[in-house]
């Protein structure tokens, strides 16, 4: 979602050696392990509610108790600075797409929309009001895929692992 390649570019000669020693489904390959590589990354960086840089996330807004239909009180299971984006950062909402030159993360369907609300920091519906209008709100902007400083160790680590190997 965020093009954050300033630091990676220390990594590319190194790769660009490596993979024109490689057949087109040999580098595929190389590219889906490091995507998947990344992604493990980023999940594990969302579910601890950090961005890229290691800054910590803008908190949950604290939300009113509400009661159910038969007038006990529910619980509020989200409570504010709790863990926030339960779905979106299981590895089957953040797709992978290989080439043989390139990797690419990005989210997958309605978890697409979701992410981007929150990732860019725009305006989206949460409900209606009692006379039937609807309920906006602007999130605020929290990264949720990105490079941090570590990264760059990870994906060495993870493309010299597949040299080892093959």
């Amino acid at each position: 979602m965020a093009d954050d390649g300033g630091d990676l570019a220390e990594l590319e000669p190194f790769l660009a050696t490596f993979l024109n020693r490689l057949g087109p489904a040999q580098r595929r390959r190389v590219m889906r392990k490091i995507g998947q590589e990344v992604r493990r990354i980023n999940t594990r960086r969302i579910a601890a509610n950090v961005e890229p840089d290691g800054a910590a996330m803008e908190p949950r807004k604290p939300r009113a108790r509400m009661k159910d239909a038969q007038g006990r009180i529910k619980r509020d299971r989200q409570k504010a600075g709790g863990k926030m984006f339960r779905k979106l950062r299981l590895a089957r909402q953040i797709g992978i797409d290989v080439r043989e030159d390139e990797v690419a993360l990005s989210f997958k369907g309605n978890a697409a929309e979701s992410a981007a609300r929150h990732h860019f920091g725009l305006t989206g519906f949460v409900g209606k009001s009692a006379r039937g209008k609807d309920i906006r709100t602007k999130y605020p902007r929290r990264r949720l895929l990105g490079f941090g400083p570590e990264d760059l160790d990870a994906i060495t680590d993870a493309a010299l692992g597949l040299l080892e190997e093959g």
